[in-house]
């Protein structure tokens, strides 16, 4: 098995940790050298949770950076946080066009760095122009901000997942870039090549894409139309979307607020193809535009093992993902549990790991278990007993279908997905063959004891980091057994925990490590309560050896 050295932690409640975050100051932003830097207020911070910031950064001269004033709880609500280049219409030196979009994309959890310097007012001073090289300068300033541990950004941005995007010159800005390893995705915005040179870029820029690429255009006005639809035709080597507002023009909708239509467009792709939200491939791939009126939409290049699945427990209904391995014959079937306000998202890190072990994976919504739900998003009426309800019935669904080898049922939780999950299990304790928990929140029933001491002192709607939580939530669980309960469960468990997770301490799961019949610990040193990474990777690889020892001798 794979070996990490343990590291013991201080203990902090999640009571603790939200007075913290809501006594710290948020409007103290320093740069990334840790000195105070020039900020800019947009739009009120933008629509999305995460109040958001323009920042001139500077270690940065000449960009904009627009991000969570509060990178740090950004962090831990998002996990490390992605990236997105942006390059401007006329390739001009500053972003002001477009900061209602940026800004509102930095509030809903990404970190935009602009080319151009931070203008205040329109028209204040000349625009200047800008070189393409600028686009490789921004991915280098955040790779080096993501491995300096003392700056801000250290372990709250992903250099892994960076994102470019530029309007009109901008999109050939990207182009001109298109074959940087470091870009994960490019959004051509109004622009296009077909047979000119601009920036740096040509017809011949388009062999350069290696990933997934997005033009959009405002219709047969737009001067980029015929030029974006010449690129589609010629592009066959990646995945490649296309889609048009017949009425926008070449000016888009960026003005308005959060970008408007091509604002919310651009988010709907950066969240498929930079988070993982598969939801969003019916937009693109399958042409739903429910949600986007006026636009038509074409895509070629995509295949997905990933398909939509509801099951029902009940009259409630649950959404989820469905990921199925390569081959023939019956499949074990891994069924993955998002933590507190989290989603069936959390599951895409251990697709591949799991798909390539011979897993069917599923991965799904609690019915009021987040603000994002697709189940049901009324978190007032969230209950740990209705998800644990709620993820038997998931089991109950897969065992009745005939190409399940029903001698390899895995059940993995995150957080309080991980207590569900555990809690499951002492119940399936003759049907879950495996069973994997990702820093367990074990702690909860203390918590909520911690924080209310008396069940009177307990409020009809209490906000916990954003998220209204009915009187049950707090009550259902109050003097609950938590260890005793959970060891129901004989089968092989494999806990995995970052040594510094301030929301769920480490001795938690060093307390179920012994009181679990046949358990083991991986601890990773210096993670939190949310993986980077490198992390991540950790993580893969010790569910990768739990299941090949463990299930994989079942495996037919």
């Amino acid at each position: 098995m794979l070996q990490i050295k343990i590291t013991m932690i201080e203990k902090i409640s999640l009571v603790s940790l939200a007075l913290t975050l809501i006594l710290a100051n948020p409007c103290q932003i320093k740069g990334a050298d840790n000195k105070p830097a020039a900020v800019k207020h947009i739009d009120n911070g933008g629509s999305g949770l995460l109040k958001a910031v323009a920042v001139s950064e500077k270690s940065l001269p000449g960009f904009v950076v627009y991000r969570p004033q509060d990178l740090y709880w950004a962090a831990t609500r998002e996990k490390a946080l992605p990236v997105l280049i942006w390059c401007n219409g006329a390739c001009v030196d500053t972003s002001i066009d477009y900061e209602r979009m940026l800004i509102d994309l930095a509030s809903k959890g990404y970190v935009v760095v602009a080319i151009g310097d931070m203008q205040l007012r329109k028209g204040d001073r000349k625009d200047g122009r800008t070189s393409s090289v600028m686009v490789e300068q921004a991915i280098e300033w955040v790779k080096s901000r993501a491995a300096d541990k003392e700056s801000e950004y250290y372990g709250n941005i992903d250099p892994s997942r960076i994102a470019a995007a530029g309007h009109s010159c901008g999109g050939a800005q990207v182009l001109a870039n298109a074959g940087s390893p470091d870009i994960k995705t490019c959004l051509i915005l109004n622009a296009g090549m077909g047979d000119i040179e601009m920036a740096g870029a040509s017809a011949k820029s388009l062999s350069s894409l290696h990933a997934p690429v997005l033009y959009l255009t405002g219709g047969p006005d737009d001067v980029a139309y015929k030029n974006a639809r010449l690129d589609y035709d010629r592009i066959s080597h990646v995945p490649v979307s296309y889609a048009d507002m017949a009425s926008a023009g070449h000016g888009g909708t960026y003005g308005q607020p959060a970008g408007g239509d091509f604002g919310r467009m651009v988010e709907a792709w950066l969240d498929w193809n930079l988070k993982g939200r598969q939801e969003n491939k019916r937009i693109f791939v399958d042409g739903d535009l429910s949600s986007f009126p006026g636009w038509t939409i074409k895509s070629k290049g995509y295949h997905s093992n990933v398909k939509d699945l509801w099951i029902n427990n009940g009259e409630r209904k649950i959404f989820g993902v469905k990921s199925e391995p390569q081959g023939d014959g019956k499949k074990g079937v891994a069924i993955v549990s998002h933590g507190f306000n989290g989603t069936h998202h959390f599951a895409r890190d251990y697709f591949d790991t799991l798909n390539g072990l011979g897993y069917t994976v599923y991965a799904f919504d609690f019915p009021c278990g987040s603000l994002y739900s697709r189940s049901d998003n009324n978190t007032v009426n969230m209950s740990v007993i209705d998800e644990k309800n709620d993820l038997k019935a998931v089991v109950r669904h897969f065992l009745d279908k005939p190409d399940t080898d029903k001698e390899r049922m895995v059940l993995i939780g995150e957080s309080q997905g991980g207590f569900v999950s555990a809690l499951a299990a002492a119940e399936l304790k003759d049907t879950v063959s495996s069973l994997v928990l990702i820093y367990p929140a074990f702690c909860i029933p203390d918590n909520w004891s911690e924080r209310y001491k008396t069940v009177e002192e307990i409020p009809d709607t209490t906000n916990l980091w954003n998220v209204p939580l009915g009187k049950r939530f707090f009550t259902e669980i109050r003097d609950f057994d938590v260890y005793g309960t959970i060891t129901g469960y004989e089968g092989p468990v494999q806990i995995i925990h970052g040594s510094k997770d301030p929301i769920v301490p480490l001795g938690y799961s060093e307390e179920a490590m012994k009181r679990y019949k046949n358990a083991h610990l991986g601890v990773i040193p210096g993670a939190g309560h949310g993986f980077k990474p490198e992390e991540r990777a950790v993580s893969n690889e010790f569910v990768r050896e739990f299941l090949e020892i463990y299930d994989g001798s079942r495996q037919k």
